[in-house]
């Protein structure tokens, strides 16, 4: 009886994988797959692992699509990995850049000190980091002869949380002219994510704090309101674009009304896409992801020809 319900289990646990490959497979990347499906020509020279002001080694890599006219201003969509703040690499970003390379934009990837690392790896860090990831793409740029006159970063999840904190804190060394992103925390409210977490050695709100910020303080309120970016959008900030699943179980769902709600406050453009049949991956809407990449080109020749 006892080897029947190993073999049982085993057979479960192949089929559960089977389909799951399967599903894997059939969805494949979306982005990939709209970009392969548009035939688009995706000649670019790429400029991989380079280097940048941090103390870790991260590095970035760089797409310039053939064809660029030197003499003409240019522009950037820089993408930021995802991975919880504690995982992911740049090399999850090549898709992506392609995808933007292909339509004529300059476009990059980017690492950056994952909490994984150690305890400083807080979201300041992280911050200063791309902020000086953003310097050095622009030098890199001008040597290659090639002058950027603004940027959008773009990210999912974590990803998405600097990008927003790098276009709202107007410390970019290239002028952001919106910015848009998937599935991104936006607001670090203690109690909210500790329950999330309340598995991980993590769990008390205190603890929370302190990874976030890289501080101990007693009253984290102004600290946690700096990292967030929806505490951060202001009068000044720029044009968003912004998308969630409605059944994200990893992001809160009230995470996008922090964020909307700011908007509205401060009278700042938006587009909001909802993914009605997805949770946190985004996988299960290809016709909301075509809308999301259609509509990010839409403002990309809006707003960069501001």
């Amino acid at each position: 009886m006892r080897k029947k319900n190993i073999m049982k289990n085993g057979i479960f646990v192949l089929v559960f994988l089977a389909s799951a490959l399967t599903r894997i497979f059939l969805l494949g990347s979306a982005p990939e797959r709209l970009v392969k499906s548009l035939g688009q020509d995706l000649t670019c020279a790429v400029f991989s692992d380079q280097n940048y002001e941090n103390e870790n080694g991260n590095q970035y890599d760089l797409y310039i699509p053939a064809g660029l006219d030197r003499m003409q201003d240019q522009n950037l969509i820089l993408y930021i990995h995802g991975g919880s703040f504690n995982s992911g690499s740049k090399a999850d970003g090549e898709t992506w850049c392609r995808y933007y390379a292909a339509q004529g934009y300059i476009t990059a990837s980017v690492d950056y000190t994952l909490q994984m690392h150690g305890k400083d790896a807080s979201i300041y860090q992280m911050n200063e980091e791309i902020e000086n990831a953003v310097r050095a793409i622009r030098q890199r740029t001008e040597e290659l002869g090639y002058h950027i006159a603004g940027m959008a970063p773009f990210g999912v999840s974590a990803g998405g949380t600097l990008a927003m904190n790098l276009a709202y804190n107007g410390n970019s060394a290239i002028p952001v002219r919106f910015v848009f992103q998937v599935a991104a925390p936006t607001y670090f409210e203690p109690s909210e994510w500790t329950l999330l977490m309340k598995v991980d050695k993590l769990a008390s709100e205190h603890d929370f704090c302190k990874m976030m910020t890289g501080k101990e303080l007693e009253d984290y309120t102004q600290e946690i309101q700096k990292i967030s970016p929806a505490g951060i959008v202001s009068d000044d900030s720029v044009p968003s674009l912004i998308a969630y699943g409605r059944i994200d179980h990893c992001v809160p769902v009230n995470q996008k009304n922090y964020l909307m709600e700011a908007y509205l406050l401060h009278d700042v453009p938006y587009d909001y896409i909802e993914f009605p049949k997805s949770n946190h991956g985004m996988y299960n809407d290809p016709d909301k992801l075509q809308e999301f990449l259609e509509k990010s080109l839409e403002y990309a020749e809006r707003y960069f020809a501001a």
